[in-house]
């Protein structure tokens, strides 16, 4: 999943601004309660880290708020020479003085251990309420990412040039409907955070919620592609109130932070999407590329309710929709994330879905796109802000896993072999 990212000589920028960095294990300090923590979990031990070293930069050098804390979960990485120093985690913190000083910390070293595991990121937490305390909490979780797919699913069923001709069967029903990528080779794959992990572990959804535990947050940000699925956001609705993510793919230039840290800590999540989509509609070309919206997860339950009604009528009408007519927010032949609300639109009929139209306007507060995501046209008129699977019957692996998620459970799109309706 695209979850995490790292950095490293931090100490060396931190010195730039003030000398209180320091080579430490855990930190003796303690400090004192703030308002807001914002963490910000960077999984970047990957291709993905020079991208982390711009991100944490721009963080580091752009808005400190005056009562509360900005901690980074981030590997070394010299900025100086854009090189991997070492793999040993930091959490680092971002804050100002009682002179109003902006001051970075260096408040835990951890041993080596893979950033993409539910016991790394528990542990994380933990460790940054401990030392860090606040009244309100938010999370940033960057790094790649592959939606609601079942760990390493991507992976298995990629077809790549190097394919064998026993790999290439893999592909579905639905996979066969839209074209690969030329010579199995997406040409843009050096724009996105795409499909991928940290030295090869990645985390499911399931793991995340696990890591969270009884933590509760103002907002959930997953800045990773492929994250702003409805199964996503209900299976962490309650540990959060405001969830936000792309059901498409996130450019590797990522959330302009210099902009978006201020209305996280000050609580404008709608202004965090429409800083992201201004950000990325001010570029050209393929550059001009941004899915992004915010989500009200109290509002979810009611999505659900009404979304369990339309399948219930229409569920047997599956297997024969035209999925080629829906909304699809994949490039090429990846195709697990399609519009939830065009989606049953196609299913049903727009006049079948009006109460679910109400109880989505409600729930997505924000919602943005440029249009397109580099060779991949989306329309703003069908653009929900949410993306959904599409069962494929072909897709024996993920009919039998897509049960698993609370969405499923309540609104019983694909209804369990030991189930009845």
């Amino acid at each position: 999943m695209k979850i995490f990212r790292y950095i490293v000589a931090i100490c060396a920028v931190a010195l730039t601004v003030l000398p209180s960095c320091s080579k430490v294990e855990p930190k003796d300090v303690v400090f004192e309660e703030r308002e807001k923590t914002v963490l910000l979990y960077f999984a970047s031990h990957n291709n993905l880290s020079m991208d982390a070293s711009a991100n944490i930069s721009k963080i580091i050098q752009g808005y400190v708020p005056s009562d509360g804390n900005i901690v980074l979960y981030c590997n070394n990485f010299d900025l100086s020479t854009k090189q991997m120093k070492d793999t040993l985690p930091l959490l680092v913190n971002i804050s100002r003085n009682k002179k109003g000083d902006v001051q970075i910390d260096t408040i835990y070293k951890f041993p080596y251990i893979n950033s993409c595991t539910k016991n790394q990121m528990k542990s994380v937490l933990n460790i940054t309420k401990t030392i860090c305390p606040a009244r309100h909490y938010g999370l940033v979780l960057w790094s790649h990412g592959t939606g609601w797919l079942p760990v390493s699913y991507y992976k298995d069923h990629a077809f790549t040039s190097s394919s064998t001709s026993s790999e290439k069967v893999m592909y579905s029903h639905q996979r066969s409907l839209f074209p690969a990528p030329p010579g199995g080779v997406d040409p843009y794959a050096h724009m996105v955070k795409s499909f991928g992990s940290e030295l090869g572990t990645e985390m499911s959804i399931f793991d995340v919620q696990e890591a969270i535990g009884d933590t509760h947050f103002d907002f959930v940000a997953m800045d990773a592609c492929f994250m702003g699925g409805v199964e996503v956001a209900y299976q962490i609705k309650d540990c959060c109130d405001y969830f936000i993510g792309s059901p498409a793919e996130i450019l590797t230039d990522s959330y302009p932070y210099d902009t978006v840290i201020e209305k996280m800590f000050n609580g404008d999540y709608t202004g965090v999407s429409r800083a992201i989509y201004d950000y990325y509609n001010a570029q050209s070309g393929d550059y001009k590329s941004v899915t992004i919206a915010t989500v009200k997860c109290s509002e979810l339950a009611e999505v659900a309710n009404e979304a369990k009604a339309l399948f219930a009528k229409y569920r047997d009408g599956i297997p024969s929709l035209d999925v080629t007519s829906v909304q699809r927010y994949f490039r090429y032949d990846d195709h697990w994330f399609y519009d939830l609300k065009d989606f049953l639109d196609n299913l049903c009929g727009a006049s079948e879905t009006a109460a679910l139209t109400s109880t989505l306007h409600n729930a997505v507060i924000a919602k943005y796109t440029t249009g397109k995501l580099i060779n991949l046209d989306i329309n703003p008129a069908k653009f929900s802000g949410l993306s959904t699977y599409i069962p494929d019957v072909e897709e024996t692996t993920l009919t039998a896993y897509y049960p698993k998620f609370a969405w499923n459970d309540d609104v019983q799109m694909i209804v369990p072999a030991t189930s009845s309706e």
